[in-house]
């Protein structure tokens, strides 16, 4: 199926903002994949111009680095991924605050790899600092923000031996793969955990609205179904 023949169209709606997230091998972008292909205005990710995020990234970096060198010098700093989500992470909510203020754009962003997994990382996965009140202060301001502006949080998973031989049998390469499978089991209990406590702070007091899907469970086009109706079921804020 292609957009121009796709029968679920959402017409008439307010922008909105969507995130697919769970573990490695639980079929995000597979799903992504079906729901841009069967709804004419999804829209896959934000898209930035470079040059527009180098003050995201002054600002929202390295104003951490005195108390870095205070307290957390014995320890590593942000790497370049962790840098470059933090900046995301800013510069994807403005361009997204200024389409959601706008209603007369008919749209729905759909991201993977978006807030919720880049905030989870940095909290589970992060340097020492991630643990100091600076940095807390600004993760709780940044979830917050994204609480503001998300409608739905789609969360897929499956059981820990079929994640386990999606990411072994794929031709792409993952950080556990290969790893045994003590190893890929408690990575991926860490990567639960960080996403429950990081999705229950973000749909607390009025947030997104949450669809959990057993990927070894559901089909693509059931999945594409239930989130389909969600979509269609938000109220138009216009």
């Amino acid at each position: 199926m292609n957009k121009a023949s796709a029968d679920t169209t959402i017409i008439g709606r307010s922008p909105l903002v969507v995130e697919i997230c769970g573990s490695a091998g639980a079929g995000k972008t597979t799903l992504l994949k079906a729901l841009d292909q069967c709804h004419e205005k999804v829209v896959t990710g934000v898209r930035l111009h470079k040059i527009r995020y180098v003050p995201f990234f002054v600002r929202n970096t390295y104003f951490m680095l005195p108390t870095f060198l205070r307290q957390y010098k014995h320890s590593r700093w942000f790497t370049w991924k962790e840098t470059r989500s933090m900046v995301y992470l800013k510069a994807w909510y403005h361009v997204l605050k200024r389409q959601v203020s706008n209603n007369d754009i008919d749209m729905v962003t759909v991201l993977d790899h978006g807030p919720i997994y880049r905030l989870a990382l940095l909290r589970e996965f992060g340097p020492e600092i991630t643990k100091s009140k600076l940095y807390q202060r600004w993760w709780d301001t940044v979830l917050k923000q994204w609480a503001a502006i998300m409608d739905i949080v789609v969360w897929l998973d499956a059981p820990d031996a079929v994640l386990l031989e999606r990411i072994n049998t794929r031709n792409r390469w993952h950080i556990i793969k290969g790893k045994s499978v003590q190893e890929v089991y408690e990575f991926l209990a860490r990567y639960r955990k960080s996403y429950e406590q990081t999705i229950t702070r973000l749909t607390d007091n009025r947030g997104p609205t949450l669809l959990r899907f057993d990927t070894h469970q559901k089909s693509v086009n059931q999945m594409v179904d239930k989130v389909s109706a969600v979509f269609n079921s938000k109220p138009n804020e216009s």
